[in-house]
């Protein structure tokens, strides 16, 4: 019996260890990257594991084999880049792949914490950042843009004055100084770190550069040299035009039903083709775009089974809205037409847990405190509240203050947003279950964990069409809004999978540039007004309690309860049911149809959350039943070869 106990204990602790036990090299790190981008440049990308189970064995922890910088361009996935799965790439991503200390700072942490031996710097072919600077290099300069997009371009400068400085030997300058911003951002961050130095210096982290080509797919790895610092000088943005694109609803739902697809297990349907690269190399017209953490268990080309070109997605450690990642937004939403901002929090967030474990008194780099205390207001206001779990509150304020905070920031966003053409969104993403939770703003008519009433928006309204009589509810906040519901199996089983794959194939015709041709793509979906979710344009800024220590501060709340918020408010009631058909008894006077009750579209009642994980519940996971049977049938072919003995 003590023999199979301490069998028992082995297959668990190999089960629990397997992660450190996968620990690379630098060079072994980057001959895997290789490797994996081969396959996918050669169209033979392997199809990753992303299942429940691997969800469930990275909720206990994650070990990335590589960090990977890179700019949040929608064509640069590097998930799918290097056709890797959930928990293997710590990602961090802003435009133009600048290093600034929030960058520094996650990769130091990946570093520190999660012995991760190898970060990449990957430029990409027209990159779009680089091009501005390029431009106002060369004198087209443009007063007015915001101070952030200033600053970002003011990182690349330095780049292109190093490239003109030097014979091109026959590149493109565009080409030249993506290949220098590169060299600059590695150069930037070894120099500014001390603890990435001290890591070099003993073979335990290596740091190089590549350039990412579009249309071949393939990765182009830039020999290792030293970068000489160059002087900073003053940049304005070149201004572009904000093409119409995809509605916000629209992008909405085509996400949901990516996410649908995520859940289900199935093989991906993203788009990695050859074809798909070529496409893409006359201009990106990204869905949507994505602010999430650094984490490697956080890939939203995964999580939203999105495909080349259909996400800009920005990633730093704590999802972090920092001038850089405002400035990115600001280039995606202002110069390529996207028109919904999602801010995707998870569970289980490194940065979170290490700011509320008050490391005041903790040893860290400059550039890591400075990204705690970016945190520290998030995790104030969840100890306030008195909650039990202050890290999964904290990791919800940080992702409604990130949206607040880029409203009351950034004028063209709010210009944007009351124009009907972009909105902003905060989600939370459990890393064991894989599911979505759409957060509930207090000063817009929110985004909750349960499904808005169905009935309470109509064509009509959402779409501004005349002759209908908008909700009163609704009427309080703005002309229209969204509050998406949470995506789960029963919502799939609900819909369909028909308008999961509709929403996807139909996404190929979204980089079209008028506001027309996106009507006409949500009916191509085969999005009912039933399926719509509420939309909110409230243009006025919104803001936290806590404002952070070194960080503008938020307005005030910018709505006050009005009459008809009462049903708003009963549907995050114990009840939610009745509050649904008191709503549906409320609209059943107006001149508009109501759409029947949440329980006919696979509403959250009949979805348990997902249970807290204990030991007895362990017992049940896969990979533990897997060891055990093992151990035990090993243990039983033994006795029988002794008893023949």
């Amino acid at each position: 019996m003590a023999l199979v106990i301490r069998s028992l204990r082995l297959a668990l602790a190999l089960a629990l260890g397997g992660a450190l036990l996968a620990q690379r090299t630098p060079d072994e790190a980057l001959q895997a990257l290789k490797a994996g981008n081969q396959r996918f440049a050669s169209g033979q990308s392997l199809p990753q594991p992303l299942g429940e189970g691997v969800r469930r064995t990275l909720a206990r922890g994650q070990s990335p084999f590589a960090i990977v910088v890179c700019c949040a361009d929608s064509r640069v996935p590097p998930e799918h880049v290097f056709n890797t799965g959930l928990g293997e790439l710590f990602v961090v991503r802003v435009a133009g792949n600048v290093a600034d200390a929030e960058l520094i700072a996650s990769i130091e942490y990946a570093v520190e914490h999660l012995n991760t031996p190898l970060c990449v710097v990957l430029g990409h072919e027209s990159c779009g950042a680089v091009k501005a600077a390029v431009a106002q290099g060369q004198n087209q300069r443009h007063d007015g843009e915001s101070l952030v997009m200033q600053q970002l371009l003011e990182h690349i400068e330095p780049a292109v004055r190093k490239a003109q400085a030097r014979s091109l030997g026959g590149k493109d300058l565009t080409d030249a100084c993506e290949e220098e911003n590169a060299h600059t951002t590695v150069h930037e961050t070894m120099r500014r770190s001390e603890l990435l130095r001290r890591y070099a210096s003993v073979g335990k982290f290596r740091m190089v550069a590549a350039r990412y080509h579009l249309d071949s797919g393939g990765v182009e790895w830039l020999p290792d040299r030293p970068l000489p610092a160059a002087p900073d000088q003053a940049a304005h943005l070149v201004p572009g035009a904000v093409p119409t694109g995809v509605p916000p609803h629209v992008a909405l739902r085509m996400l949901q039903a990516g996410h649908r697809r995520f859940l289900g297990d199935g093989l991906p349907t993203a788009d990695l083709s050859a074809e798909r690269r070529e496409q893409l190399t006359h201009g990106q017209h990204p869905l949507a775009i994505v602010l999430t953490c650094a984490d490697s268990r956080v890939a939203p080309e995964h999580v939203f089974d999105a495909g080349l070109g259909e996400l800009f997605v920005i990633r730093i450690a704590g999802n972090v809205l920092n001038d850089d990642a405002l400035a990115s937004i600001e280039y995606a939403a202002g110069h390529a037409g996207t028109s919904l901002l999602v801010v995707m929090g998870h569970s289980k967030c490194g940065a979170i847990s290490a700011a509320a474990a008050d490391p005041a008194g903790t040893e860290l780099s400059p550039n890591l405190r400075a990204l705690l205390t970016r945190l520290e207001p998030s995790v104030a206001a969840a100890r306030a509240k008195g909650g039990k779990d202050v890290v999964d509150l904290a990791v919800r304020g940080n992702a409604l203050r990130a949206v607040a905070e880029a409203r009351s920031r950034s004028s063209l966003l709010r210009q944007l947003e009351a124009e009907g053409r972009f909105t902003m969104l905060a989600a939370v993403y459990d890393i064991a279950s894989g599911d979505l939770e759409w957060l509930k703003d207090k000063n817009d008519l929110a985004i909750s964990g349960r499904p808005a009433p169905i009935g309470a928006q109509t064509h009509g309204v959402l779409h501004g069409s005349p002759g209908t009589t908008p909700d009163p509810h609704d009427h309080e906040h703005g002309p229209a809004a969204v509050a998406p519901t949470t995506a789960t199996h029963g919502d799939a089983a609900a819909h369909g999978d028909g308008d999961a794959h509709d929403a996807h194939d139909a996404h190929g015709a979204h980089g079209a540039n008028d506001e027309a041709h996106g009507h006409a793509a949500a009916n191509s979906h085969g999005l009912a007004a039933k399926d719509l979710p509420i939309l909110d344009w409230a243009a006025a800024p919104s803001g936290e309690t806590a404002a952070p220590k070194h960080a503008a501060p938020a307005p005030e709340a910018g709505h006050a309860a009005g009459p008809g918020h009462e049903a708003h408010a009963a549907t995050e009631a114990p009840d939610a049911h009745e509050a649904a058909a008191a709503h549906d008894e409320h609209r059943a006077a107006a001149p508009h149809d109501a759409h029947g009750s949440p329980a006919d579209h696979g509403a959250d009642a009949d979805h348990d959350p997902e249970p807290t994980a204990t030991p007895a519940l362990r017992w049940t996971d896969p990979t533990v039943l897997i060891g055990i049977t093992g151990v035990v049938s090993l243990l039983a072919a033994a006795v029988l070869a002794m008893r023949k003995r």
